[in-house]
């Protein structure tokens, strides 16, 4: 029986088919090698001083994405320029590529200050790391570059660690930068526990009744809560701050002052 010709649409689609297939796109990897010196130059970060499989393992992933799908090779400034689009977003990039590559121990000083002031997003689970090696360099400036990056990036706890000096003491009183545990001595004199109520009572004169029988409130950003109005959330730090007898003593006294006025 005799083969049945393929229609005029059936062998333009074969013809589209085959020359697709002929299309070549250029090599991005490949040209990471050729372009490398330019784009560390012109990304700024040859004082990084890496070997060049360094650079190359670093960059190939944005780079790949920069180039795109193309035919024709693009210059070197087309890729740096898109690169460098977002530069904050791309260094941070740079910085983490760093932190995987190599021990942050073991990095110059350059390196080590470029991780710290280009750490944002993974602050939380890099400040214990970064803080330990600049206490050990004596870099208290980089100290302060993270405890500024800490409030912007990280969890930001309305207690201070009497330690390290950053808002990161949790719940359970540790730190969540340098480990310090906290003792409750220590948490009631931050927030003066005795004004921080009295300051609630104008607020919440039956709040205040209530904590005062039950000997015990909330502590969070907004201040103290009384534990029948506390709405446990994941988004909020919330501390349980258990009165001794002596500040119920002075509390009690400064209920029966206020409520008698």
């Amino acid at each position: 029986m005799p083969r049945k010709k393929k229609s005029s649409e059936e062998q333009k689609e074969t013809k589209k088919k085959k020359a697709q297939k002929k299309e070549k796109f250029v090599d991005a990897e490949a040209l990471l090698d050729e372009y490398l010196d330019e784009v560390v130059l012109g990304l700024g970060i040859s004082f990084l001083k890496l070997k060049p499989e360094e650079y190359k393992e670093i960059l190939k992933e944005p780079f790949v994405a920069a180039v795109g799908q193309v035919k024709t090779k693009p210059k070197s400034r087309t890729i740096i320029n898109r690169l460098t689009a977002n530069k904050d977003a791309m260094m941070e990039y740079i910085a983490m590529g760093l932190v995987r590559i190599t021990d942050i121990e073991k990095t110059t000083c350059d390196q080590f200050e470029f991780i710290v002031y280009n750490t944002k997003k993974a602050i939380v689970d890099l400040a214990p790391k970064l803080y330990r090696e600049a206490v050990k360099r004596n870099r208290k400036d980089l100290i302060d570059v993270l405890r500024y990056n800490w409030n912007l990036y990280g969890i930001v706890s309305p207690i201070r660690c009497p330690k390290c000096g950053f808002n990161s003491i949790m719940p359970d009183l540790s730190c969540k930068v340098c480990e310090y545990v906290m003792s409750m001595k220590e948490l009631k004199a931050q927030i003066n526990v005795v004004q921080a109520l009295q300051d609630y009572y104008s607020v919440d004169p039956e709040g205040f009744k209530e904590i005062l029988t039950l000997g015990y409130f909330y502590y969070t950003a907004e201040g103290p809560i009384s534990p029948s109005k506390f709405k446990p959330s994941p988004q909020v730090l919330a501390f349980e701050v258990i009165l001794n007898k002596d500040e119920k003593k002075t509390l009690s006294s400064i209920y029966n002052n206020l409520h008698s006025q």
